[in-house]
């Protein structure tokens, strides 16, 4: 599905007649793409071999929060790590830029093609970079996105 999702938003992205409500859309498809990737990542990397369809993949993968994603960026030890912290850059930014297409009011101004050609290049940029991170990295990056840090 996050291929599909990407593929969805570069379609709307160059919709001959395009209007700013598929620019809007592409931005929020591209960051979904991205999110499900994170999810998928979590669900793989804690539960190795399990079923898509079982009740624990699904409670894993419906696990992973906006906020709480955003908030694992910035701490140790995803934000002390080069790798991690140019991933999380990233989706934060799109994180924001989905935020703005889904919630702003309509300004056909909002998003130029430029603008949203550069952030479906960087979400694929993402989704090859969590594809290409070895099997502890994804376990770390998984634990740090789920589960909150409580020694404070």
């Amino acid at each position: 599905m996050i291929d599909e999702l990407l593929d969805s938003a570069r379609l709307l992205a160059g919709e001959p007649n395009q209007t700013s409500a598929c620019l809007r859309r592409a931005v929020s498809t591209a960051y979904y793409a991205v999110f499900h990737a994170l999810a998928e990542l979590a669900s793989e990397s804690l539960l190795p071999g399990v079923a898509r369809a079982s009740d624990a993949y699904v409670r894993v993968y419906r696990a992973l929060e906006h906020r709480r994603l955003k908030n694992a960026f910035m701490q140790a030890p995803l934000k002390d790590d080069n790798r991690f912290r140019a991933i999380g850059n990233a989706v934060v930014q799109l994180q924001v830029e989905r935020a703005r297409a889904d919630y702003l009011p309509c300004d056909p101004s909002l998003f130029s093609l430029n603008v949203v050609t550069d952030l479906l290049v960087q979400a694929q940029g993402v989704i090859v970079d969590l594809r290409g991170l070895g099997r502890d990295e994804r376990r770390t990056l998984a634990v740090c996105l789920l589960f909150r840090d409580r020694r404070d």
